[in-house]
């Protein structure tokens, strides 16, 4: 199935929004899977969606959330099915013309999403939604509420692929809508604190999702109390560097910690989060850094003794590394553009 992975660049970029509107080139979505979380909210146009066998019928209103690692297709719906609303479990996707066609996927960079080289819907291609992208882990949100996310969010899937589609009349009551736009304008216009404010709305769109699973049925306090499983004591482990990331660590030590071997911890832990536990180190040393520099007018040597790097050098290589400049020129960016946007 690697031919069908999509590429993110997640450490600089974990958070996504925007609008989409189809056209012959860009339409239908191909056959693709992505470590990051992905949610669509259908504004015009009615689609088939397919997320790894199970197939759903969507129209105006309605929004589907993808797990991380699951094959999916977004198709127009064809009109002999526009009767057709929600999931639909006589309907394998298997049989859907995306996944019996035979086109090689590209990736298209402005978006992210993978398009069809030769494949055209051959019927109406007006669909317009929103997308929300964005890596779960990234999110400033307290990590046992992250924790308590990801687990239920699997649980409710497994135990009903119906609960990942949030059919209009189910939704009308909260503003999805408006949460979708306003993170979308807060990425075009990426004024100071975007990313904070995109977070926010994002958390709360994924506890209303929670609460509807938990008054479906799905038991928290079961799926909290099962026994622990790797993606667990990976959770618990990136809740520890959160805690720890200014301190020396090392992925050795962080393995035994998981009773697992280094080979086998290194190979479940980039499985799980399509990245490696060193990057992850990084990526949240990082995080502490630009906030840092942006609130406070700290010297690069405090900063990296704040921060877990080694050493001054050893912070500007490894920001170099994942923002493409210098700390001081990142910071006269970044202010630089917020002055342009107050």
């Amino acid at each position: 199935m690697d031919h069908y992975f999509e590429y993110s660049d997640q450490l600089n970029a974990p958070l996504e929004a925007f609008c989409h509107q189809s056209t012959p080139e860009n339409f239908p979505i191909l056959p693709h899977w992505h470590y990051f979380i992905e949610i669509i909210y259908l504004l015009e146009g009615q689609v088939l969606v397919t997320c790894e066998d199970h197939v759903y019928a969507l129209h105006p209103g309605d929004l589907i959330y993808f797990p991380p690692q699951c094959l999916h297709t977004i198709d127009a719906l064809p009109p002999q099915d526009h009767a057709q609303r929600g999931y639909l479990p006589e309907r394998s996707a298997s049989d859907c013309r995306l996944l019996l066609e035979t086109a090689d996927p590209q990736i298209n960079p402005e978006h992210g999403g993978i398009y069809p080289i030769s494949i055209h819907a051959g019927h109406q291609t007006d669909v317009k939604y929103y997308v929300l992208k964005f890596d779960l882990g990234s999110l400033p949100a307290a990590n046992r509420w992250k924790t308590q996310f990801n687990l239920l969010s699997r649980h409710a899937y497994a135990a009903n692929p119906a609960h990942i589609l949030f059919l209009a009349p189910q939704i009308h009551a909260l503003p999805v809508r408006e949460l979708m736009a306003y993170s979308i304008q807060e990425m075009q216009h990426r004024n100071y604190g975007y990313d904070a404010m995109v977070s926010a709305a994002v958390t709360t769109l994924l506890t209303d999702f929670s609460r509807i699973w938990l008054s479906q049925g799905i038991r928290l306090d079961d799926i909290l109390t099962a026994p622990q499983n790797a993606n667990q004591a990976f959770e618990q482990i990136t809740e520890y560097i959160e805690m720890h990331y200014n301190e020396s660590l090392r992925v050795k030590s962080l393995a035994d910690h998981c009773g697992m071997s280094y080979s086998y911890f290194a190979k479940s832990f980039r499985e799980t989060y399509g990245r490696s536990c060193k990057e992850y180190i990084e990526f949240v040393r990082i995080n502490k850094v630009t906030d840092l520099l942006l609130f406070t007018n700290l010297d690069l040597n405090y900063i990296s003794q704040e921060t877990g790097f080694a050493d001054c050098s050893h912070l500007i290589r490894t920001f170099k590394k994942h923002k493409g400049c210098t700390p001081k020129q990142w910071k006269r960016k970044v202010g630089n553009h917020n002055e342009t946007y107050s």
